[in-house]
């Protein structure tokens, strides 16, 4: 019998958080297949390739279906799975790590370097792409639904809420493409604002409390 996990919360150490511990203790002693429901918006880049680690390192198949999100730092835990599903209001985002500190240490900003480049490598072995075009679409914090993420590799099919596989859906991805060009969502906002700032970081302090609009506007897709 296939073993569920629930990874709906933010990936981190703090309180109410997962941590790579709290999953060390949900996975299987016998092996058994494990099923990964991600509704997660993220957090801490060093958890998450914890998790990442403890998941390739099981003994037993792995799947994940993205419910709903599986963005960020979430997104890393797809990477670590052989087959992944999605649902058709899902979402998944890369983007490169980032600290909410406007002045950065030399230190700080080789360690944000070196952990963008292990997050690209992960997710270039998954989705077989190049690594020039991985690094762009988290530069620009890529936010990609059902249909797109199949389509990078990141997913292998889209599914309903029932399990049933479902086919890619052109026109409903055309018309949220229509609906980012239009600039009147906070998401096509913060994208724009990204793109126009060069960085995650930077586009957060210009633009104070866009982010956490974007973030809750694609919660409740």
């Amino acid at each position: 019998m296939t073993h569920v996990i629930h990874i709906d919360s933010t990936i981190g150490d703090g309180p109410g958080e997962l941590s790579a511990s709290w999953l060390r203790s949900q996975l299987p002693a016998d092996g058994r297949p494990v099923e990964l429901r991600i509704h997660s918006e993220g957090g801490t880049v060093f958890e998450a390739f914890a998790m990442h680690d403890l998941l390739t390192g099981y003994p037993g198949p792995v799947r994940a279906v993205v419910s709903s999100m599986a963005l960020s730092a979430a997104s890393l835990l797809l990477t670590a799975c052989s087959e992944v599903e999605i649902s058709g209001n899902g979402y998944v985002m890369l983007h490169d790590p980032y600290l909410d500190d406007p002045e950065l240490s030399g230190s700080q900003r080789a360690l944000l370097a070196s952990l963008a480049d292990r997050m690209v490598t992960l997710y270039a072995e998954k989705t077989r792409k190049p690594e020039s075009t991985i690094r762009r679409m988290m530069a620009a914090e890529t936010f990609l639904d059902a249909a797109e993420s199949v389509r990078l590799g990141l997913a292998d099919r889209v599914t309903d809420r029932l399990g049933k596989r479902l086919s890619a859906a052109p026109a409903v991805v055309a018309r949220l493409k229509k609906a980012k060009a239009a600039g009147h969502t906070a998401t096509a906002r913060w994208h724009a604002a990204v793109l126009a700032c060069g960085s995650v970081s930077e586009a957060n302090r210009r633009n104070p409390g866009l982010r956490l609009a974007m973030l809750a506007e694609v919660n409740q897709r």
